[in-house]
């Protein structure tokens, strides 16, 4: 196989730093329930995000610039958000080299990539564009890597070159190879500093952020005030009272992760 050399793991993580608010407090809640043998209530929202990683973060986010009239919400079972797997990954910015061209996540992988730099940038949030090395460490490599190579460049991704062994060894002294893919365009974030500022994005826009709350039951309500069904969650708050709240919702985004089951 073509060995993949990224110079993207620990060093260029500790060359960051420790990136502002990736272990700082959750966002503020809208509100919190109290205790003191407290009833349960019912809150009133167009649509819920039911998970506060950072697919669950940017779908709100996007959801309420695009539609600002709406109530949207997102639920999040945690005490704080995009605390699973958006901050549990190699934080990779990827260029997009890899997939078939003209398909969906060939064009998404290109442009996505770009907008997370553009997005990074405005916001001050901190990445490092390092790049990565795709070598080929044996003569029976080099076809399969300009095959890699073409495609990468069917799909638009920017600053690809080959470059011969000396070059090699000029970009990585500790990397050993007869071929290699530059690709300048890869990256490193931490996505979950990227998540929180969607969160901040969403709630400035008038987007309300519960964390803490579980959903522990989807059903359709009965008797809506306009006679039409809608979709009603039963929540606690997982302290020991149980206290439940409930949610009148007209749409619903399922997008909690691994917990989502």
């Amino acid at each position: 196989m073509v060995a993949v050399l990224r110079y993207l793991g620990g060093a260029c993580r500790r060359a960051l730093g420790c990136f502002p608010g990736a272990c700082g407090p959750a966002l503020s809640r809208p509100w919190t329930l109290g205790g003191g043998g407290r009833s349960a209530s019912t809150r009133s929202f167009d649509v819920a995000i039911v998970g506060g990683g950072i697919v669950g973060l940017a779908s709100a986010r996007a959801l309420i610039r695009r539609h600002p009239a709406l109530s949207v919400v997102v639920l999040e079972k945690e005490k704080d958000l995009a605390v699973h797997q958006t901050g549990h990954n190699s934080g990779v910015i990827h260029s997009g080299i890899y997939y078939k061209p003209e398909s969906l996540k060939a064009k998404l992988c290109v442009q996505g990539a770009a907008l997370i730099y553009e997005y990074c940038n405005q916001k001050g949030i901190p990445y490092k564009q390092c790049g990565k090395l795709i070598v080929a460490v044996e003569q029976e490599e080099i076809p399969r890597l300009k095959a890699l190579y073409e495609r990468g460049l069917q799909n638009g991704v920017q600053g690809l070159r080959l470059i011969q062994q000396e070059d090699i060894r000029k970009k990585e002294p500790y990397c050993r190879g007869l071929l290699a893919i530059d690709c300048p365009y890869t990256g490193i974030v931490d996505y979950r500093q990227v998540a929180l500022s969607f969160a901040q994005d969403f709630q400035e826009a008038g987007g309300s952020v519960l964390t803490d709350f579980e959903v522990k039951d989807i059903k359709m309500a009965d008797g809506s005030k306009n006679g039409k069904p809608s979709l009603c969650f039963l929540l606690n708050t997982c302290t020991d009272l149980k206290d439940k709240l409930g949610l009148v919702l007209s749409g619903i985004v399922l997008v909690g992760g691994l917990s989502g089951e």
